[in-house]
C-alpha cells in the first residue's frame, strides 16, 4: 500500500484537476456561456470524473501487481510513475500559468504554427523539470523522489483549492437558478395567413464584400427587389454579445452592471417586443446566444424551460476533452484538441442551427404550414462567421474563404424569400436581413473593419426595384426602425430624420476582454476605418 499511495495521491490529484476543478472554474468564469444552471452542470461533471477515478485507481493497482509484485520490478513501476507525474507537472503548469498566451475562441481555425516562442518555453519548462529529476533521483534515489513528487502534488491541490474557493466566493451567483432561455425549433416553418415578421440575422456580415457578392452573380440580379440596402450603416460594437440587446432592445450596454442583469433587463423592456404583443404577434426567437435570465415579461412560444433538459453525457465529455486538452496540454501538442469553439451548448437536443442546416429545413419543408397569428420569427445563423467551411453552393468543404461563405448566404436568402414567395407570404411579411456586425480577422485584423454590416429592409406589401441608400445610419436607430416597421411603414420611410452628414459612436472592445469598452466617434463612412477617434471615455466592468 505505501508504494501505491503516491501514484493514488497523483491520481486523485490529476482527475480533480481536469475533470472537477477545470470544468466548474470554466463554468464560474464563462457563466454567460451556458444555457444550463450550475445544479444541471455539476451532474455530468461528476459521472465523468467519478469514473476516470475508479478507473486510474484499479489501472494503477493492476500495473503495480504485474510490474512490481509479479516480475518484481518495483524500480520500473517507479520508472512508469515517474513519467506520470513529469506529465502532470508540465499539463499544471500549462493550465495555469501560459493560459495568457492561448489564442481565443471564436470559431476560426487556430494556426499552431505561429507558436513558436510558447513552444520554446514548454521546451525549456520540460528541460526544467527533467534535470529537477534527474538531481533529486541521483540524490535521494528513485523512491524518495516518488515521495516528493507526491507532496508537491499535494502542495498543487492545496493551490487548486484556494483558487477554487476564491473564484466560487467570487461568483456566487452561479449557484443561483437562472431560469434562462432555451429555444427549439418549434413553429420554424409555420407562417401567418394574416401578418409575418422576420429577422434574419447572418452573423459577421460585411455590407462592402456582401455587395461585391450579389453584384457579381447574375442569378441574384433581382434578389433585393421591394427593399431597402442600407449600405452605410454602422454597428456599435464588434461582436456578438452587446450587438443582440442592442438591436432587440435599443438598449445599450455601458459595464454598468453585469451583462446578464444589463441583457436580461433589456430584453424585459423592449418597445420591439412590446410593440408585437399590442399587435398580436406570437414571438419566436431562434438564437443560442441570447442572455436572457430569470422572470420574463413577453411570452417567447419555441421557449423551453432549462430545467427539463438533459445532458447528452457523451457529448458533454467529448467537449470538456478538448477544452481541457486545449488548455493543459503542451503547446506543441494543443493541435490535437481539435478545439475551435465553446461547444457546450450544444450537449442538449435544442436549438443549434447554422446556415447549411438552415437551409436544409427550407429544403425539406417546401410547404409552411398556416396559423391566424400574426407570427415574429428572429432567426441568428452563423452568417460569414468563422470558420470558413461553406462554399457558394452551402456544402461544406475544407480551407473555404470568407467571400465563398457570403456567397453561400446570398443562396440562403433566396431559398427563405422564394420559399416565402411560393406559399404566398411573402407581401404580408416584414422582411429584415442583417448582421450584428462586419468582419475582420479578430486577431492582427483592425476591428473597425467589422463596423459595417448589412441592414436590408423590406415592409408589408413593398414593390419596387431595389433601392440603395446611404443615410448614416447607427446601429442606436435601428430598433427604432424594427418597431416602426410592425405599424407598417415601408423601409423607404424609415430613418427619415437623419442628417446627411452626422457623428456616430461605437464602443470598441475585444471578445476576451468583453468588460473593457473604449468609446469612439466617426464622421465618415462606416467602412471608412481612418475616421474612427477616441472621445477619451471608457466603461469598465468591476466586479
Amino acid at each position: 500500500m505505501k508504494k501505491l499511495l503516491p501514484a493514488y495521491i497523483l491520481c486523485l490529484v490529476f482527475c480533480l484537476m481536469l475533470f472537477i476543478y477545470e470544468p466548474i472554474m470554466m463554468y464560474a468564469n464563462n457563466m454567460n456561456d451556458f444555457w444550463f444552471n450550475f445544479n444541471i452542470m455539476i451532474k455530468p461533471v461528476l459521472e465523468i470524473a467519478i469514473p476516470i477515478f475508479l478507473t486510474g485507481i484499479v489501472g494503477i493497482t493492476f500495473i503495480y501487481l504485474i510490474i512490481g509484485v509479479l516480475f518484481k520490478k518495483v524500480n520500473w513501476y517507479y520508472s512508469l510513475l515517474l513519467i506520470v507525474f513529469f506529465i502532470f507537472f508540465i499539463t499544471y503548469i500549462e493550465g495555469n500559468y501560459l493560459i495568457g498566451r492561448l489564442p481565443g475562441l471564436d470559431g476560426s481555425i487556430i494556426n499552431w504554427n505561429k507558436f513558436d516562442i510558447e513552444n520554446y518555453i514548454t521546451l525549456g519548462i520540460s528541460v526544467l523539470l527533467l534535470i529537477i529529476g534527474l538531481i533529486s533521483i541521483k540524490k535521494c534515489g528513485l523512491a524518495k523522489t516518488i515521495n516528493y513528487a507526491a507532496y508537491v502534488s499535494l502542495a498543487i491541490l492545496l493551490m487548486l483549492g484556494t483558487s477554487f474557493v476564491t473564484t466560487l466566493n467570487n461568483n456566487k451567483r452561479m449557484f443561483n437558478q437562472k431560469n434562462k432561455l432555451v429555444l427549439t425549433f418549434d413553429n420554424i416553418n409555420t407562417v401567418s395567413n394574416n401578418k409575418n415578421y422576420y429577422i434574419v440575422l447572418l452573423d459577421a456580415v460585411d455590407s462592402g464584400k456582401f455587395y461585391k457578392e450579389w453584384q457579381k452573380d447574375p442569378k441574384y440580379k433581382d434578389l433585393f427587389n421591394d427593399f431597402t440596402f442600407y449600405n452605410n450603416a454602422l454597428a456599435y460594437y464588434p461582436f456578438t454579445l452587446n450587438s443582440l440587446p442592442l438591436i432587440l432592445t435599443g438598449e445599450i450596454n455601458h459595464n454598468e452592471v453585469e451583462f446578464s442583469e444589463f441583457s436580461s433587463n433589456a430584453y424585459n423592456n423592449s418597445p420591439l417586443f412590446k410593440k408585437l404583443v399590442e399587435n398580436d404577434y406570437h414571438i419566436n426567437l431562434y438564437d443560442k446566444d441570447i442572455i436572457w435570465d430569470g422572470n420574463k415579461k413577453f411570452n417567447i412560444d419555441n421557449n423551453i424551460t432549462s430545467n427539463t433538459f438533459k445532458i447528452d453525457l457523451p457529448y458533454f465529455f467529448k467537449q470538456e476533452l478538448k477544452y481541457v486538452s486545449f488548455k493543459y496540454l503542451p503547446f506543441p501538442l494543443k493541435k490535437y484538441s481539435n478545439i475551435e469553439t465553446f461547444d457546450f451548448n450544444d450537449c442538449i437536443d435544442k436549438y443549434r442551427i447554422s446556415l447549411q442546416e438552415g437551409n436544409e429545413i427550407i429544403e425539406n419543408n417546401p410547404k409552411l404550414e398556416f396559423t391566424e397569428n400574426n407570427e415574429f420569427k428572429y432567426l441568428h445563423l452563423e452568417g460569414g462567421h468563422q470558420p470558413f467551411n461553406l462554399n457558394e453552393e452551402l456544402e461544406y468543404v475544407d480551407n473555404g474563404t470568407y467571400m465563398q461563405k457570403l456567397h453561400g448566404n446570398l443562396k440562403y436568402v433566396k431559398n427563405f424569400l422564394d420559399r416565402l414567395k411560393k406559399n404566398n407570404s411573402y407581401d404580408n411579411s416584414v422582411i429584415v436581413i442583417m448582421a450584428d456586425h462586419g468582419y475582420s480577422k479578430t486577431g492582427k485584423g483592425n476591428l473597425f473593419y467589422r463596423m459595417n454590416p448589412i441592414l436590408i429592409i423590406k415592409g408589408i406589401n413593398e414593390n419596387h426595384e431595389v433601392v440603395i441608400s446611404d443615410k448614416a445610419i447607427s446601429y442606436e436607430d435601428v430598433n427604432s426602425a424594427l418597431v416602426e416597421l410592425v405599424d407598417g411603414k415601408k423601409s423607404t420611410d424609415l430613418f427619415q430624420d437623419i442628417p446627411s452628414k452626422r457623428k456616430r459612436t461605437v464602443l470598441w472592445y475585444h471578445f476576451t476582454k468583453e468588460n473593457h469598452m473604449v468609446e469612439y466617434t466617426t464622421t465618415g463612412k462606416a467602412s471608412d476605418i481612418t475616421k474612427f477617434k477616441k472621445t477619451g471615455r471608457v466603461f469598465d466592468w468591476k466586479r
